[in-house]
């Protein structure tokens, strides 16, 4: 009996759950900014408010990157190459993916983060 198959899925549903996990941890935390100025009244955001508009927008357009390459991602192309991919490589990738989405939203990205955040601050402050 070969539990080396069995090892792998482990990893790989261990791999799967944490990468959920922090997922909702960014969509949460997005949710909560967002409420939290829903309920405030028409033009009375303070300074902090305005930076936690921004931070929320640059997270939410990170979480679209981080989806958008995970898309990409699971294409695979060269599934059976020369050297076969591990799980190590499959969650290297992830990590990095999700690090360059949060790295490329923080600096300008696609500009999503801008038109929400001109939005937020229209409609509430």
């Amino acid at each position: 009996m070969d539990i080396s198959s069995i090892f792998s899925s482990i990893i790989d549903t261990n791999a799967s759950i944490m990468q959920i996990r922090n997922t909702d941890n960014e969509y949460s935390e997005f949710q909560r900014i967002l409420d939290m100025q829903m309920n405030r009244e028409k033009g009375t955001l303070q300074e902090d408010e305005h930076a936690q508009m921004r931070e929320a927008a640059e997270m939410f357009e990170s979480y679209f990157l981080n989806m958008m390459f995970r898309q990409m991602r699971s294409i695979n192309f060269n599934e059976d190459g020369f050297i076969p991919r591990g799980n190590a490589e499959r969650i290297f990738t992830e990590m990095l993916d999700e690090e360059i989405s949060n790295q490329a939203a923080k600096q300008g990205g696609f500009g999503l983060a801008d038109m929400i955040y001109m939005q937020m601050t229209k409609q509430f402050g």
